[in-house]
């Protein structure tokens, strides 16, 4: 049995709301004579699960199109209707420094995150997409990945090569200059 004080504690929340809770029917404590409250530790547990409950993420990103960033969260949209939150971002898969992504790496790290779910695996992370798995499977979240593209190691490869190059030359030349896109022109040729 906790005392209201614990109780408190463990739910993050004051006593003026436990009392709300208690009013609201949420939790029903057990009267001591004297007339203090107890609480069942089961009880509270169940209390946890309903003022904490998980969300249900879409996350997208594209490097620099908005139109098919728009496309992406529309599919997204389309094929997980019952979501909680939509993340987005417009940038690199390779930056890690991306505003959605650390939004969304910090609400798994506090367990807010029940499951992601993204198009394909390179529009979470271009590259350690098992590392992020395994955080999410210590907190208790399930990324989903709807298209999966079956590509032979050679392709991934190449596109991981194309993919680096194109950032750092980006880095160095600037995003906009003719210098990039002949590279890349280049590469894929």
């Amino acid at each position: 049995m906790l005392r209201p004080k614990e109780v408190c504690q463990k739910l993050g929340i004051s006593y003026r709301t436990l009392q709300e809770y208690v009013k609201k029917g949420y939790i029903k404590p057990e009267r001591l004579p004297s007339g203090k409250m107890r609480f069942r530790e089961e009880d509270v547990e169940r209390l946890a699960g309903i003022i904490r409950k998980k969300k249900i993420v879409l996350y997208a990103r594209v490097s620099s199109q908005k139109d098919d960033l728009v496309n992406q969260v529309n599919y997204l949209k389309e094929k997980v209707p019952e979501h909680d939150i939509i993340i987005t971002d417009i940038r690199s898969g390779l930056n890690m420094k991306r505003k959605g992504f650390q939004r969304l790496l910090k609400m798994i790290l506090n367990n807010e995150v029940n499951k992601i779910v993204i198009a394909y695996p390179d529009r979470l992370v271009r590259f350690g997409f098992e590392i992020i798995e395994e955080i999410c499977k210590t907190h208790g979240c399930e990324i989903i990945v709807l298209e999966k593209e079956d590509k032979t190691p050679e392709q991934e490869l190449i596109e991981d090569l194309i993919s680096i190059l194109v950032s750092f030359s980006g880095k160095l030349y600037g995003m906009k200059s003719h210098k990039v896109k002949k590279c890349v022109e280049e590469l894929k040729n």
